[in-house]
């Protein structure tokens, strides 16, 4: 499969610091990929640096293989939805999804078919008439999404377009997102700080840090096997077990990470530890356990059974679900 965007050694710099700090990369073609990591971690740069609203400090920046540092935003395959949705609050529906069009000089009655369709294709039809204070928040981001899509870019980049939607409202443009994306077949770059976005609808997720990517990978090498501690403690708040530690629970000299779910409550034989705080967490309880001085975190489901600060326990896990990592951050 053919790479739509490639990074070779990139940089982007701002006087002494380096927000994106000799970055490799390649998306495929047709991908979801999400660019996860904290704020500050350089990822709205790698975004705008794909848009050609920022200029690489050194190396190149190529899409579908064409070298692209020197072309401006308005001449690249691509096209952006922004977190706060830039709706133009004067026009109806219907003319900002085709502002775009109407910008690059298309006729109005060809303008209003094309953002009719695009309407339909985010399942906002009939509603080109209203004003964008007339929507949900749900809805507005619908429309961004349609005013991107008129413009059939290769490549559709989402700089956290979910950020403002309350949860059960994002949860579920998650899966419209990803739905979308399959039908499509076109290569969705999307940038998020929050690890369920990313590991729920991305292909491959690039783990953002300082400027650098510090793990590349399917959602599934990114959770289950960590490359460093900044990973396991990133996505999804796994237990790092250092060889201090390590080593008193029997493992040898290792630095692992050990989810929380993984952990289980035992009658006998495993590790004796004592309860710190239980905390209800609805489908599951949160234990925050002591273990010589060491701090574990477990999940357990809810009403499986009932402990209390100060409680002595006895943990276990499979072996196979401790992942033994580098020593690095």
């Amino acid at each position: 499969m053919n790479a739509a965007v490639q990074f070779f050694g990139v940089s982007r710099h701002y006087g002494p610091v380096r927000a994106v700090d000799g970055v490799d990369l390649s998306i495929r073609e047709g991908e979801f990929f999400a660019m996860l990591g904290p704020s500050g971690s350089g990822k709205t740069t790698c975004l705008r640096l794909i848009a050609g609203f920022e200029t690489p400090t050194a190396g190149d920046v190529a899409i579908f293989g064409q070298a692209m540092n020197d072309t401006p935003p308005y001449r690249r395959p691509v096209n952006t939805v922004f977190q706060d949705y830039a709706l133009f609050p004067h026009l109806n529906v219907r003319d900002n999804v085709a502002y775009g069009l109407m910008v690059a000089g298309r006729g109005k009655a060809d303008r209003r078919r094309a953002a009719d369709e695009a309407l339909e294709l985010v399942a906002l039809p009939g509603y080109g008439d209203r004003k964008p204070s007339a929507l949900s928040g749900g809805q507005r981001q619908r429309v961004a999404l349609a005013r991107a899509l008129v413009m059939q870019p290769k490549v559709l980049l989402l700089d956290e377009p979910l950020g403002a939607l309350d949860l059960k409202l994002r949860e579920a443009m998650q899966d419209e997102l990803k739905a979308l994306q399959r039908r499509l077949g076109i290569t969705f770059v999307f940038v998020t700080h929050d690890q369920g976005e990313a590991l729920s609808m991305a292909d491959q997720v690039a783990v953002f840090n300082e400027g650098r990517i510090v793990q590349a990978g399917t959602p599934e090498d990114i959770y289950f096997r960590p490359e460093t501690p900044f990973v396991a403690d990133f996505v999804g708040s796994s237990n790092v077990i250092p060889p201090a530690f390590a080593a008193t629970l029997g493992l040898g000299d290792i630095q692992a990470a050990l989810r929380p779910e993984a952990i289980r409550i035992v009658s006998d034989g495993g590790h004796e530890v004592r309860v710190l705080r239980s905390t209800f967490v609805g489908t599951s309880t949160r234990l925050t356990l002591d273990k010589d001085g060491h701090r574990l975190t477990a999940l357990i489901p809810a009403g499986s059974v009932t402990v209390a600060e100060g409680d002595t326990l006895r943990i276990s896990w499979d072996p196979q679900a401790l992942h033994v990592m580098a020593a690095t951050l």
